[in-house]
């Protein structure tokens, strides 16, 4: 079926004069304009599977001078001069050429010297992971562009035949905004002819027509399995190594094993939030979803990655202790980011540190920003609310409980923490804060309150603490067969937590004690539901029988004879 076409002949010209616009603007674009004295020119070429070769080329009509450009620091890499000669060379930090502090680059810095008029130079290195690719789409970033500024310097990507830019999604992001790169006539390649800044980064989102192998791996311990194409096949394999090292440690902390399998795969965010989520794991009713961790980070620090999957951990052992995101985002942010810090810097990863000092940074600079160690917004946030400054709910939930465990014991805190809630259903703060004040022997509420959570002091109520405790269990050793009696008994519990925090405690212990001589009889009042039901059945089908016993038989009437003789004709 022929698609419709919805332009009328008065937009034809218009159409046309558009046409050669466009087509001229790319021509003259992709040709580039005369050289001043000094320029460089970025090439990067994008093969089908995302690897980039690189190659820096400076050219010079001056007889003699200086230059420096960004380099790698931990790769290798090679110049050739092809023109003139280098006087003098070194690698220096990037703040020595006023820049920041670069942790992946060096300042190569040259002085030359012309020959016949002119000096050329190129410089040449590999970025394995210049694009990742999650089929079917891609996204080129590139290494840091950093060079002395001239002015005219210009950068180009070449990409393979196979994939195909998306114009709308091409740019290079700079130090305070970003500038929209031209897109060849034939999708395959990009180009800005004046780089604008002496530092940014190129970034293109692309399709790819071809398809990768993938293989699937699993964990030694058989509880995790790792989907991921073949490329990046080593990565997937060192997050299910670092989930072998850490399974035990977070076996004991949570008091709780995972029902396997776990599954985990690489995934591509956004073009816009490329660089803002690190993972994520769907909540999907009661339980936790595919652990899904951002491709781009297998090329951050090492660690920052191993940081990621630790993280994303967490909830799932959260969910399986029975703390659902829905009543404590804030706790299960937190938890995840305090834990992940903790045991992946204690295994040595450079990037955990990172990781730890700048959530410290933030936290500090939060404070200062809010006045205070404000952080009662906390308490409402669930995962149907997206606040527009959620980094600053990732910060505080770190705050939090960071600070619980420096203050109670670290890790063996938390440890305590879960061993008390094991097998209780914790669906509100005033029960959650409790448990955190058994776990630390000291009242919480008053921690909490002071960072401006609303919550009642269950703990320093000795008669209260020990019958909500007492309730709990109770209710908690009923089977969920015994129903109705099992919801019955938590309904009359959580009415006397409602009235003990409105202040009214004789309505709540009046509750409390309703709930647990409710779920005492679950299985007696069960029993007898189930006895008076089929009483009630066998009632009414003997009624029934009753009724048909006495009902007269009528036996049917026989159909009237034949007539012997027919009818004659009238």
């Amino acid at each position: 079926m022929k698609p419709k076409r919805f332009f009328c002949k008065q937009l034809r010209p218009f159409l046309l004069v558009t046409i050669v616009l466009f087509i001229t603007f790319n021509v003259s674009t992709f040709q580039g304009t005369a050289s001043p004295e000094s320029s460089y020119y970025y090439k990067f070429t994008v093969d089908a599977e995302g690897s980039t070769n690189v190659e820096v080329n400076f050219s010079s009509t001056d007889n003699s001078g200086s230059s420096w450009v960004i380099v790698p620091k931990f790769s290798s890499w090679n110049y050739i001069v092809t023109t003139g000669s280098i006087l003098q060379s070194g690698n220096v930090s990037t703040v020595d050429v006023g820049l920041e502090d670069l942790y992946f680059y060096q300042a190569f810095t040259f002085s030359f010297k012309a020959s016949t008029g002119s000096f050329a130079m190129t410089i040449r290195f590999g970025f394995p992971n210049g694009a990742l690719i999650v089929e079917s789409r891609g996204i080129f970033f590139s290494p840091q562009v950093g060079c002395q500024q001239f002015s005219s310097s210009k950068a180009e990507v070449a990409f393979d035949s196979h994939l195909t830019v998306n114009p709308a999604k091409a740019i290079a992001a700079g130090s305070q905004t970003s500038y929209q790169l031209a897109v060849a006539p034939d999708l395959h390649r990009v180009l800005l002819n004046q780089l604008p800044e002496n530092l940014l980064r190129l970034q293109v989102e692309f399709t790819t027509s071809l398809s990768s192998q993938s293989t699937t791996l699993t964990s030694k311990n058989k509880v995790f399995t790792f989907t991921s194409a073949n490329r990046y096949a080593n990565y997937a394999s060192n997050v299910l190594n670092l989930y072998d090292r850490l399974y035990k440690d977070y076996t004991q902390l949570f008091n709780a094993t995972l029902t396997a399998p776990i599954s985990v795969q690489f995934f591509l965010p956004s073009f816009e939030e490329f660089l803002l989520v690190g993972g994520f794991t769907p909540f999907t009713g009661a339980v936790a979803g595919t652990i899904n961790i951002n491709i781009f980070f297998i090329r951050a620090v090492n660690g920052t990655i191993e940081v990621i999957a630790a993280h994303e951990l967490v909830h799932h052992f959260l969910f399986k202790v029975g703390l659902s995101p829905n009543y404590f985002l804030w706790f299960h942010e937190g938890m995840s980011q305090y834990v992940s810090v903790t045991l992946v810097e204690r295994l040595g990863y450079e990037g955990a540190k990172q990781e730890k000092d700048r959530l410290e940074q933030s936290a500090s600079e939060l404070i200062k920003m809010f006045g205070g160690e404000k952080f009662g917004f906390l308490q409402n946030w669930s995962p149907s609310v997206s606040p527009t400054n959620v980094g600053n709910y990732y910060i505080a939930s770190y705050f939090v409980i960071s600070r619980l465990a420096q203050d109670y014991g670290g890790l063996d805190y938390y440890k305590r923490f879960f061993e008390l809630i094991h097998g209780l259903n914790v669906d509100n703060i005033d029960i959650l804060t409790l448990y955190l004040s058994r776990a630390a022997n000291a009242s919480v509420a008053l921690t909490l309150q002071g960072w401006g959570f609303s919550v009642i002091d269950l703990y320093t109520s000795p008669e209260i603490r020990e019958k909500i405790v007492e309730t709990q269990r109770t209710i908690a050793a009923v089977s969920p067969v015994f129903q109705p009696y099992k919801s019955l008994a938590e309904f009359f519990y959580r009415q006397g937590l409602l009235s003990i925090r409105r202040g009214d405690m004789e309505s709540g212990t009046r509750f409390l004690d309703l709930a647990v001589i409710i779920a005492n009889l679950a299985p007696l009042l069960t029993l007898l539901t189930i006895a008076a039901l089929l009483g009630i059945i066998v009632y009414l089908l003997h009624r029934h029988s009753e009724k048909a016993k006495l009902k007269p038989i009528v036996p049917p009437v026989p159909p009237p004879p034949p007539e012997i003789f027919p009818k004659s004709a009238e």
